[in-house]
């Protein structure tokens, strides 16, 4: 039997069916701490923000007019809830790539026999951290739509969505971030982007509580 989709689930939940919107939450989780990590760099308060959107979201369910998909929704609260966050707490540098912490080692560590011998890992390493270094210099409204794309796979349409922006403007900034990084990494071109995309996967996050 098929999965009951997000929109059947967000009918249910709104008549009173709380079983269903845990079904959402279970759906969505990884995928919004994800994103939420990547955006605030830090494993507690990436956990702490994720269960926070989804309250808010089913708070905001009733708002929910269909008139997009329900994760380009979903994602539009996680990345406004987070720029919030970040305001508030003042933290105009943040990272997309993942530090290290203690439950699974650094998320964005070399894995054992990828490269042949330790020259080309250390190699690699300097070229992660090179990348690390200039991704942060991206201003907000490059970076974004770049981390969406790139480690969320968020098609342009549905970035254009959650950043409220013509699809045009999400082409064109991404365009001018990878640019950006060219010139800061001296001529180089993306392809360490896309290493570490390869390198970087989902970050490990205890399961969200079951609203």
């Amino acid at each position: 039997m098929s999965a009951a989709t997000d929109e059947l689930l967000v009918y249910k939940t709104i008549h009173s069916d709380t079983g269903a919107y845990s079904l959402l939450v279970e759906r969505y989780q990884h995928q919004i701490f994800d994103l939420v990590y990547r955006i605030v760099h830090n494993q507690e308060d990436a956990r702490d923000i994720s269960q926070e959107i989804f309250i808010k979201a089913f708070r905001s369910l009733d708002k929910f007019r269909q008139e997009s998909k329900f994760s380009t929704w979903l994602y539009r609260i996680a990345t406004n809830h987070c720029l919030d966050f970040l305001r508030k707490n003042k933290r105009e540098k943040y990272y997309l790539l993942p530090e290290h912490h203690p439950e699974s080692g650094s998320a964005g560590e070399i894995p054992s026999g990828s490269w042949s011998n330790p020259e080309q890992q250390l190699i690699q390493q300097e070229k992660l951290a090179q990348l690390q270094k200039a991704l942060q210099e991206l201003p907000e409204s490059y970076r974004l739509p770049l981390l969406m794309q790139h480690y969320r796979q968020l098609s342009y349409q549905d970035i254009a969505e959650i950043m409220g922006i013509p699809v045009k403007t999400v082409a064109t900034r991404i365009n001018r971030a990878k640019n950006m990084l060219k010139e800061y990494l001296a001529g180089g071109d993306d392809c360490e982007l896309h290493s570490c995309k390869r390198e970087t996967g989902t970050i490990p996050g205890r399961r969200l509580p079951m609203l």
